[in-house]
Protein backbone atom coordinates (compact mmCIF):
# COMPACT_ATOMS: atom_id res chain seq x y z
CA UNK A 1 0.00 0.00 0.00
CA UNK A 2 1.33 3.37 -0.97
CA UNK A 3 0.58 6.86 0.20
CA UNK A 4 -0.40 10.20 -1.44
CA UNK A 5 -1.35 13.84 -0.61
CA UNK A 6 -4.47 14.78 -1.43
CA UNK A 7 -6.92 17.20 0.00
CA UNK A 8 -4.34 18.31 2.27
CA UNK A 9 -3.92 15.27 4.03
CA UNK A 10 -2.16 11.66 3.53
CA UNK A 11 -3.96 8.55 2.31
CA UNK A 12 -3.21 5.34 2.09
CA UNK A 13 -3.78 3.22 -1.18
CA UNK A 14 -3.96 0.43 -3.11
CA UNK A 15 -3.79 -0.24 -6.77
CA UNK A 16 -4.52 -4.15 -8.40
CA UNK A 17 -5.69 -5.48 -11.83
CA UNK A 18 -5.66 -3.97 -14.92
CA UNK A 19 -8.44 -2.33 -16.72
CA UNK A 20 -10.38 0.53 -16.33
CA UNK A 21 -10.06 2.20 -13.52
CA UNK A 22 -12.11 1.86 -10.29
CA UNK A 23 -12.35 3.13 -7.06
CA UNK A 24 -14.25 1.39 -4.25
CA UNK A 25 -15.06 3.37 -1.02
CA UNK A 26 -15.90 1.84 2.26
CA UNK A 27 -18.26 2.09 5.20
CA UNK A 28 -18.23 4.21 8.57
CA UNK A 29 -14.98 3.21 10.76
CA UNK A 30 -13.94 0.69 8.22
CA UNK A 31 -10.61 0.41 5.74
CA UNK A 32 -9.99 -0.56 2.69
CA UNK A 33 -9.52 -4.19 4.20
CA UNK A 34 -13.17 -4.74 3.92
CA UNK A 35 -12.99 -4.94 0.58
CA UNK A 36 -10.31 -8.41 0.82
CA UNK A 37 -12.68 -10.76 -0.40
CA UNK A 38 -14.09 -8.32 -2.87
CA UNK A 39 -11.07 -7.20 -4.76
CA UNK A 40 -9.75 -10.95 -6.32
CA UNK A 41 -13.33 -10.41 -8.54
CA UNK A 42 -12.70 -7.15 -10.13
CA UNK A 43 -8.89 -7.02 -10.66
CA UNK A 44 -9.49 -9.46 -13.35
CA UNK A 45 -11.08 -6.75 -15.00
CA UNK A 46 -10.57 -3.22 -13.57
CA UNK A 47 -7.68 -1.39 -11.99
CA UNK A 48 -9.24 -1.59 -8.49
CA UNK A 49 -8.29 1.59 -6.02
CA UNK A 50 -8.95 1.09 -2.30
CA UNK A 51 -7.99 3.04 0.42
CA UNK A 52 -8.77 4.29 3.61
CA UNK A 53 -10.97 7.63 4.25
CA UNK A 54 -9.38 10.16 6.72
CA UNK A 55 -9.87 8.92 10.21
CA UNK A 56 -9.46 5.38 9.52
CA UNK A 57 -6.78 2.47 8.85
CA UNK A 58 -3.76 4.00 8.12
CA UNK A 59 -4.35 7.73 6.63
CA UNK A 60 -4.46 10.25 8.04
CA UNK A 61 -6.75 11.24 11.14
CA UNK A 62 -6.79 15.33 11.40
CA UNK A 63 -8.93 16.47 14.56
CA UNK A 64 -12.63 16.17 13.43
CA UNK A 65 -15.54 16.69 13.08
CA UNK A 66 -15.47 15.45 9.25
CA UNK A 67 -18.09 15.96 6.77
CA UNK A 68 -19.59 13.61 3.60
CA UNK A 69 -18.05 16.40 1.79
CA UNK A 70 -15.13 16.69 3.14
CA UNK A 71 -14.69 12.98 2.48
CA UNK A 72 -16.00 13.80 -1.05
CA UNK A 73 -13.17 15.69 -1.89
CA UNK A 74 -10.33 13.63 -0.18
CA UNK A 75 -11.87 11.14 -2.58
CA UNK A 76 -11.64 13.31 -5.84
CA UNK A 77 -8.00 14.76 -4.52
CA UNK A 78 -7.14 11.44 -4.58
CA UNK A 79 -8.21 10.28 -8.17
CA UNK A 80 -6.69 13.84 -9.49
CA UNK A 81 -3.15 13.19 -7.51
CA UNK A 82 -2.74 9.72 -9.35
CA UNK A 83 -4.13 11.13 -12.46
CA UNK A 84 -7.13 8.61 -13.06
CA UNK A 85 -10.51 10.08 -14.16
CA UNK A 86 -13.24 9.33 -15.11
CA UNK A 87 -12.79 6.44 -12.90
CA UNK A 88 -16.25 4.27 -12.20
CA UNK A 89 -16.47 4.30 -8.48
CA UNK A 90 -18.39 2.19 -5.86
CA UNK A 91 -19.63 3.37 -2.65
CA UNK A 92 -20.74 0.86 0.41
CA UNK A 93 -22.73 2.22 3.25
CA UNK A 94 -21.12 5.73 4.19
CA UNK A 95 -19.01 5.03 1.10
CA UNK A 96 -22.64 5.45 -0.56
CA UNK A 97 -22.56 9.18 0.89
CA UNK A 98 -19.26 10.01 -0.36
CA UNK A 99 -19.99 8.20 -3.91
CA UNK A 100 -23.23 10.78 -3.96
CA UNK A 101 -21.90 13.98 -2.73
CA UNK A 102 -18.68 13.26 -5.80
CA UNK A 103 -21.80 12.51 -7.83
CA UNK A 104 -23.20 16.01 -7.47
CA UNK A 105 -19.59 18.09 -6.47
CA UNK A 106 -17.36 16.09 -9.16
CA UNK A 107 -18.93 14.53 -11.44
CA UNK A 108 -16.52 15.32 -14.37
CA UNK A 109 -14.40 12.41 -12.44
CA UNK A 110 -16.75 9.76 -12.64
CA UNK A 111 -17.75 7.59 -15.91
CA UNK A 112 -20.26 5.33 -13.98
CA UNK A 113 -21.35 4.93 -10.05
CA UNK A 114 -22.73 2.18 -7.61
CA UNK A 115 -24.16 3.43 -4.87
CA UNK A 116 -24.72 -0.03 -2.42
CA UNK A 117 -26.79 -0.01 0.72
CA UNK A 118 -26.90 3.75 0.44
CA UNK A 119 -29.47 6.11 1.63
CA UNK A 120 -30.09 10.28 0.95
CA UNK A 121 -30.56 11.11 4.45
CA UNK A 122 -30.63 9.64 8.55
CA UNK A 123 -33.88 8.38 9.95
CA UNK A 124 -34.82 8.43 13.63
CA UNK A 125 -34.11 4.49 13.73
CA UNK A 126 -30.70 5.34 12.15
CA UNK A 127 -29.91 8.24 14.22
CA UNK A 128 -30.23 5.57 17.32
CA UNK A 129 -28.48 2.84 15.71
CA UNK A 130 -25.17 5.20 15.89
CA UNK A 131 -25.89 6.36 18.86
CA UNK A 132 -25.59 2.64 20.48
CA UNK A 133 -22.36 2.29 17.97
CA UNK A 134 -20.62 5.14 19.16
CA UNK A 135 -21.63 4.26 23.30
CA UNK A 136 -19.87 0.69 22.46
CA UNK A 137 -17.13 2.05 21.13
CA UNK A 138 -16.18 4.67 23.97
CA UNK A 139 -17.26 2.21 26.66
CA UNK A 140 -15.62 -1.18 28.78
CA UNK A 141 -17.93 -3.02 27.11
CA UNK A 142 -15.20 -5.99 24.83
CA UNK A 143 -14.84 -5.36 21.11
CA UNK A 144 -15.96 -9.14 20.90
CA UNK A 145 -19.14 -8.46 22.02
CA UNK A 146 -19.86 -4.68 20.53
CA UNK A 147 -18.85 -6.33 17.09
CA UNK A 148 -21.68 -9.11 17.42
CA UNK A 149 -24.32 -6.22 18.28
CA UNK A 150 -22.97 -4.53 15.14
CA UNK A 151 -23.68 -7.78 12.95
CA UNK A 152 -27.07 -8.20 13.66
CA UNK A 153 -27.86 -5.67 12.09
CA UNK A 154 -25.14 -6.43 9.11
CA UNK A 155 -26.30 -9.69 8.03
CA UNK A 156 -29.06 -11.95 7.22
CA UNK A 157 -30.74 -14.39 9.63
CA UNK A 158 -29.15 -17.20 6.92
CA UNK A 159 -25.73 -15.82 8.93
CA UNK A 160 -26.77 -15.03 12.22
CA UNK A 161 -28.24 -18.54 13.00
CA UNK A 162 -25.22 -20.04 12.90
CA UNK A 163 -23.66 -18.56 16.06
CA UNK A 164 -19.92 -20.06 16.14
CA UNK A 165 -19.67 -18.42 12.35
CA UNK A 166 -20.64 -14.94 14.15
CA UNK A 167 -18.65 -15.33 16.95
CA UNK A 168 -15.75 -16.58 14.59
CA UNK A 169 -16.13 -13.46 12.46
CA UNK A 170 -16.32 -10.97 15.05
CA UNK A 171 -13.10 -12.72 16.74
CA UNK A 172 -11.41 -12.01 12.97
CA UNK A 173 -12.56 -8.50 12.99
CA UNK A 174 -10.96 -8.11 16.89
CA UNK A 175 -7.96 -8.91 15.23
CA UNK A 176 -8.05 -5.82 13.33
CA UNK A 177 -3.94 -4.26 12.95
CA UNK A 178 -5.75 -0.93 12.31
CA UNK A 179 -8.75 -0.56 14.28
CA UNK A 180 -10.72 2.71 14.00
CA UNK A 181 -10.00 4.92 17.10
CA UNK A 182 -13.23 6.14 18.88
CA UNK A 183 -11.90 9.52 17.79
CA UNK A 184 -11.89 8.80 14.16
CA UNK A 185 -14.97 7.03 14.48
CA UNK A 186 -17.04 9.84 16.01
CA UNK A 187 -15.34 12.23 13.56
CA UNK A 188 -16.57 10.23 10.61
CA UNK A 189 -20.45 9.92 12.00
CA UNK A 190 -20.60 13.91 12.92
CA UNK A 191 -20.79 14.13 8.95
CA UNK A 192 -22.75 10.81 8.43
CA UNK A 193 -25.80 11.51 10.44
CA UNK A 194 -26.17 15.09 8.84
CA UNK A 195 -25.60 14.13 4.89
CA UNK A 196 -28.93 14.82 3.06
CA UNK A 197 -28.24 14.72 -0.98
CA UNK A 198 -31.95 15.09 -1.83
CA UNK A 199 -31.91 18.53 -2.46
CA UNK A 200 -29.25 17.90 -5.31
CA UNK A 201 -29.74 14.26 -6.68
CA UNK A 202 -31.53 16.07 -9.33
CA UNK A 203 -28.46 17.51 -10.44
CA UNK A 204 -26.39 14.47 -11.08
CA UNK A 205 -25.80 13.76 -14.87
CA UNK A 206 -23.40 10.33 -14.18
CA UNK A 207 -24.82 7.13 -15.06
CA UNK A 208 -25.74 5.60 -11.26
CA UNK A 209 -26.92 2.13 -10.08
CA UNK A 210 -28.55 2.22 -7.06
CA UNK A 211 -28.26 -1.51 -5.45
CA UNK A 212 -29.87 -3.04 -2.54
CA UNK A 213 -30.58 -6.42 -0.42
CA UNK A 214 -34.10 -7.22 0.15
CA UNK A 215 -33.33 -8.05 3.56
CA UNK A 216 -31.60 -5.00 4.61
CA UNK A 217 -33.19 -3.75 7.63
CA UNK A 218 -30.14 -0.69 8.43
CA UNK A 219 -30.31 1.17 5.18
CA UNK A 220 -33.73 -0.34 3.82
CA UNK A 221 -34.74 -1.17 0.23
CA UNK A 222 -36.96 1.80 0.34
CA UNK A 223 -33.88 4.34 1.00
CA UNK A 224 -32.18 3.23 -2.70
CA UNK A 225 -36.02 3.67 -4.27
CA UNK A 226 -35.97 7.21 -2.99
CA UNK A 227 -32.43 7.83 -4.28
CA UNK A 228 -33.21 6.05 -7.56
CA UNK A 229 -36.21 7.95 -8.03
CA UNK A 230 -34.49 11.55 -7.87
CA UNK A 231 -31.01 10.69 -9.87
CA UNK A 232 -32.33 11.68 -13.04
CA UNK A 233 -31.98 7.87 -15.50
CA UNK A 234 -30.25 5.82 -12.28
CA UNK A 235 -31.16 2.26 -12.29
CA UNK A 236 -32.46 0.57 -9.24
CA UNK A 237 -31.83 -3.20 -8.48
CA UNK A 238 -32.83 -4.92 -5.36
CA UNK A 239 -30.95 -7.88 -4.55
CA UNK A 240 -33.50 -10.77 -3.50
CA UNK A 241 -30.74 -11.78 -0.50
CA UNK A 242 -28.63 -9.76 1.35
CA UNK A 243 -28.64 -6.91 4.37
CA UNK A 244 -26.80 -3.93 5.05
CA UNK A 245 -23.75 -6.30 4.72
CA UNK A 246 -24.51 -7.69 1.01
CA UNK A 247 -20.78 -7.20 -0.21
CA UNK A 248 -19.81 -9.49 2.03
CA UNK A 249 -22.03 -12.13 2.70
CA UNK A 250 -23.17 -12.04 -0.72
CA UNK A 251 -20.19 -11.29 -2.49
CA UNK A 252 -20.63 -12.74 -6.17
CA UNK A 253 -24.21 -11.21 -6.56
CA UNK A 254 -23.00 -8.07 -5.82
CA UNK A 255 -20.15 -8.35 -7.78
CA UNK A 256 -22.14 -9.73 -10.47
CA UNK A 257 -24.45 -6.85 -10.53
CA UNK A 258 -21.33 -4.16 -10.64
CA UNK A 259 -19.73 -5.51 -13.39
CA UNK A 260 -22.73 -6.04 -15.57
CA UNK A 261 -23.57 -2.44 -14.81
CA UNK A 262 -20.36 -0.74 -15.37
CA UNK A 263 -19.66 -3.18 -18.51
CA UNK A 264 -22.98 -1.62 -20.33
CA UNK A 265 -22.85 0.33 -23.41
Amino acid sequence: MATIQANGLRLHYDIEGEGPPLVLITGLGGHSGVWASVKPLLTQRFKVVTFDNRGTGRSEAPPGPYTIDQMADDTAALIEALDLGPVDVVGWSLGGSVAQSLLIRHGRLLRRAVLVAAFPSYTTLQHGWLDCVLMLKRSAVPALAADMFKMAWGFTPRFLSDHEAVAASARAAGQDPTPVTAEGLEAQAHGLRRYDSRPDLPKVMTPTLVLVGAEDTLTPPAQSIEIAALIPDAKLQVLPRGGHGVVLEYTPDVVAAVTAFLGAP
